[in-house]
């Protein structure tokens, strides 16, 4: 076994928003489908004990009563921390309900009267004394410099959620190799030009900072300021997005946010949920591949949806992604929701200096891996080090997991092929990812070679290697791939030429049915150049009425004695028979009253054999 020889020297410091395992709680719904594998598997990610996993027994709808709220979600969260005072962060996971709707009577004002709310905006104040449902709460930690402590009194609460668990899942994988390796992608700013001295034009001003942020992270972005909301399919590699004004949008085209996009648009209902893609903001951005992104779940007003100037500038600052969205954050106990990994840090402090040895390291992780090697000597502070370890494990995982596929189920592996690929887009780990992808390209060489065997036992046979044209496109494999596909083109091409001549000299001496035959039989080399030449054979006889009817009257006479033929065997039970008469050739035939009895007749023997008992048994 060969030894690595690379020695990485990563020297870095901790990150501005350092955490400890201590400050964090994970809450599952065990009533939940994936809701505790979800904690457990964010758990083991972060390296946060399962002891800090409080496993809540509560309704999994997304809207909840005020009293199923208090007795099923509130009391036990606040008895949890009793004995846990450093815990500074809860991490709702997918399962655990988003908000509280209104009860009672109709509001009287703005926040007077208001009891609907957010779950994980009431959530932030468990660390006090009481919870007021009426209306909304003052942050204290509003605009904050520094960063939020336990002393603060208040939590840091965002949720793994999403569509589905395999997305709220796919936010923690993003967000822990964005993490590791820094982020890369076009970011868009979408404000509306506003000038009016309104509300609204304050607001527009405001997102406009947005990219004072940008600008200091040296992100490549574009600003657009028209009314409109741009359709996000024409963004072109998209990382980031923030835009407003619009209830939702139904892009023209495909979505696909990069790696560690944090993805928001300011809608009073942005995240009236965050499970259906069909509404609002947050759970289409989620859909659309955004690690993080957050919103409002019922009319929060102008000051109650979270600021996005001081978000991206604590972003940029090195601060995490809870840390940022809760000192951004004007109200409590109201209607704000933030999606994804709280301890996402994108821009950690330094990032620029340490990238290439980050990606680095993780590199010569992945390397040593797949070669079976011992760990590299890394020489980072241990948070890098978990971190990196974390992502080799999820990268490892998903490489077997399209390993195994590749067996039983070739064409769900190369969508997971096709997502893994997408998801380290631009981080530099191709190449050693394609170390720990070398057993799926032996276990695609044997597939070759079956679809070799099989069209070599019948030329017509091409059904797994069209597919395989498709669904292997850019990986190694391929050039093998083409390479087989043009020699079988060429025995098409010649099999097809040889029937059509035939063909042609039927039709000349009118002899239809046989001409269409012919013509049939050369459609079935799928790969020649010839198919559209027979199409337009059997055209030109379906076009000359004379002809049309004389092709019928024979094709009638054939189909009939055959088909009586294999009724007789049907009826001695010898269903095997039957099939292997009319099976072959019945495509050849024109349409017509008789096809249509003999193909009812080959249904009938199929299922017979299908009823059939296994021979030998």
């Amino acid at each position: 076994m060969r030894q690595c020889t690379l020695l990485v020297l990563l020297l870095l410091a901790a990150p501005l928003s350092a955490w400890e395992p201590a400050e964090v709680v994970i809450l599952a719904n065990s009533k939940a489908e994936g809701s505790v594998e979800l904690a457990d598997f964010y758990a083991e990610s972060r390296g946060i004990p399962r002891v800090q996993i409080l496993k809540l027994s509560t309704s999994d709808k997304e809207e909840i009563s005020r009293s199923e709220f208090n007795k099923e979600i509130w009391e036990p969260v606040r008895n949890f921390l009793k004995d846990r005072p450093k815990v500074l962060y809860l991490v709702p996971t997918r399962g655990v309900p988003l908000k509280v709707r209104h009860e009672g009577d109709k509001p009287t004002g703005a926040f007077d009267g208001h009891t609907e709310a957010c779950v994980d905006s009431e959530l932030m104040l468990a660390r006090g004394d009481s919870l007021n449902t009426d209306g909304a709460v003052d942050n204290p930690t509003l605009q904050k410099e520094s960063l939020i402590t336990v002393e603060d009194k208040v939590l840091i609460v965002c949720r793994l959620d999403g569509p589905t668990v395999e997305v709220a899942r796919g936010m923690i994988e993003k967000a822990l190799l964005a993490e590791a390796c820094t982020p890369e992608g076009h970011s868009y700013l979408d404000t509306r030009g506003l000038t009016a001295d309104d509300g609204y034009t304050f607001r527009d001003k405001l997102m406009v900072q947005v990219q004072d942020a940008w600008q200091t992270l040296d992100l490549p972005f574009t600003h657009d300021t028209k009314p409109d909301v741009v359709d996000l399919s024409t963004f072109k590699d998209p990382l980031h997005y923030y835009g407003w004004y619009a209830g939702s949008q139904k892009p023209a085209g495909t979505v696909r946010f990069r790696t560690g996009g944090i993805c928001i648009h300011l809608h009073s209902y942005s995240a009236g949920s965050v499970r259906n893609v069909d509404v609002a903001w947050v759970a289409p951005l989620l859909s659309w591949n955004a690690t993080c992104a957050y919103g409002t779940v019922y009319e929060p007003y102008t000051i109650g949806f979270p600021y996005e100037h001081l978000f991206w500038n604590r972003l940029a600052r090195g601060w995490n992604f809870g840390q940022a969205g809760m000192i951004a954050n004007h109200k409590l106990s109201w209607q704000s929701v933030f999606c994804g990994d709280p301890l996402y840090t994108p821009y950690r402090e330094g990032w620029k200096d340490t990238r290439a040895a980050r990606r680095q390291a993780l590199a010569a992780l992945l390397a040593a891996s797949a070669r079976k090697e011992a760990e590299p000597p890394l020489e980072m502070d241990e948070g890098t080090r978990a971190l990196l370890r974390a992502c080799l494990k999820i990268l490892v995982r998903r490489t077997e997991a399209i390993i195994a596929a590749v067996k039983t189920d070739s064409k769900a592996a190369m969508a997971q092929l096709d997502e893994l690929s997408f998801l380290v887009r631009g981080l530099e780990l191709d190449s050693s990812l394609g170390l720990l992808l070398e057993p799926l390209n032996r276990a695609l060489k044997q597939q070759l070679d079956a679809i070799k065997a099989e069209v070599k036992a019948d030329l017509t046979n091409t059904a797994a290697l069209e597919e395989a044209l498709v669904r292997w496109k850019g990986l190694a494999i391929e050039k093998d791939l083409l390479e087989f596909r043009d020699a079988v083109a060429a025995d098409h091409d010649k099999e097809a030429a040889s029937l059509l001549k035939t063909a042609n000299s039927r039709f000349k001496g009118r002899r239809y049915l046989e001409a269409w035959k012919a013509c049939a039989q050369a459609q079935r080399y799928r790969l020649s150049g010839h198919l559209g030449e027979a199409k337009g054979l059997q055209d030109e006889i379906n076009g000359d009425a004379k002809a049309r009817e004389k092709m019928l009257e024979a094709a009638g006479k054939e189909l009939k004695a055959l088909r009586e033929a294999a009724q007789k065997d049907y009826d001695r039970k010898k269903y095997e028979k039957a099939e292997a008469a009319l099976k072959p050739v019945i495509h050849d035939y024109p349409d017509c009253d008789e096809k249509t009895k003999a193909q009812d007749l080959l249904k009938q023997a199929q299922a017979k054999l299908k009823e059939a008992p296994p021979k030998g048994k």
